[in-house]
């Protein structure tokens, strides 16, 4: 829990729950004793009257990063920096929660298939180390996965748009997907999936996107969107996803493109039970 809040920086108790509890009541107490030990801190949810509550948040405490820092037998400095960030620059939390959301009901969805599930989660700040150790400039996303299928593995990267992007900063994050992936190997089996607040922020990203790819000649990622109203009604792994270019077909996750197999037990993906004690190093890990 202490590497989920240090990798992802705001998870809320519902979150928490799906990932590491069988249910609520073991899931309170616990998050309680770990508040009292000063090692979490708890933000309450203050909403207007009428309002349906949400659960409360939870951030890692700068004595939460030194015990984690500690067990991880690193230097604490680096885990009490990103900890004091995410309390003092919590700006885009509602949107960080929403992102990280999507890859808890996509774990949460797949927990019950024995054959699949969601096995990597890297989250923006992890997405950023990766490119900094292989000295790349490439682009930051939401969040980046890896579905393990029978028959393959969903690379994907995602895109939480809540609709305040500008247009021309939205067109440039697209063109740096289309930049980076143009012409790599096995680029045609990366996706980008881009989830919009509204139907009509949805037609702008596919506008965007066909602007991007209009006589590419190479290969390149392939892009997706859907709506959160989808989303919410079928869950990532329904028939919610719309390609480029093709806007009569919604196809479900396990249709996107994907890679071979690389030999991963889906058993240690991430939601199942017990997932943690396969993977010391958490979502982010080997």
């Amino acid at each position: 829990m202490l590497l989920a809040l240090d990798h992802y920086r705001y998870l809320d108790r519902e979150q928490i729950e799906h990932l590491f509890f069988p249910g609520p009541r073991s899931c309170q107490l616990r998050l309680k004793y770990l508040a009292e030990c000063s090692l979490l801190l708890r933000w309450q949810v203050r909403l207007q009257p009428g309002y349906v509550p949400r659960p409360s948040i939870y951030v890692l405490s700068s004595r939460g990063a030194r015990l984690l820092a500690r067990i991880c037998q690193a230097d604490h400095q680096s885990f009490v920096r990103r900890a004091e960030h995410a309390r003092s620059h919590a700006f885009h939390l509602l949107h960080d929660l929403e992102a990280n959301a999507f890859f808890v009901g996509l774990a949460t969805a797949s927990r019950g298939r024995r054959d699949q599930g969601l096995y990597h989660w890297v989250g923006e700040r992890g997405a950023w180390q990766a490119y900094a150790q292989a000295h790349e400039l490439g682009p930051i996303p939401d969040g980046w996965g890896r579905y393990l299928l029978p028959e393959g593995e969903v690379i994907f990267f995602l895109e939480w748009d809540r609709g305040t992007l500008q247009r021309a900063r939205l067109r440039m994050k697209i063109s740096h997907y289309r930049n980076y992936f143009r012409g790599r190997r096995r680029a045609t089996a990366t996706n980008v999936l881009y989830v919009v607040p509204t139907q009509a922020r949805e037609e702008q990203v596919r506008t965007e996107v066909s602007r991007a790819l209009f006589g590419i000649g190479s290969e390149c990622c392939r892009f997706w969107t859907t709506t959160v109203e989808r989303l919410h009604r079928d869950g990532p792994l329904g028939r919610i996803w719309r390609a480029a270019g093709v806007p009569e077909r919604l196809v479900q996750f396990q249709e996107l493109p994907m890679q071979r197999p690389s030999g991963r037990p889906a058993t240690a993906c991430i939601g199942k039970p017990h997932w943690w004690e396969r993977r010391p190093a958490g979502g982010q890990g080997a």
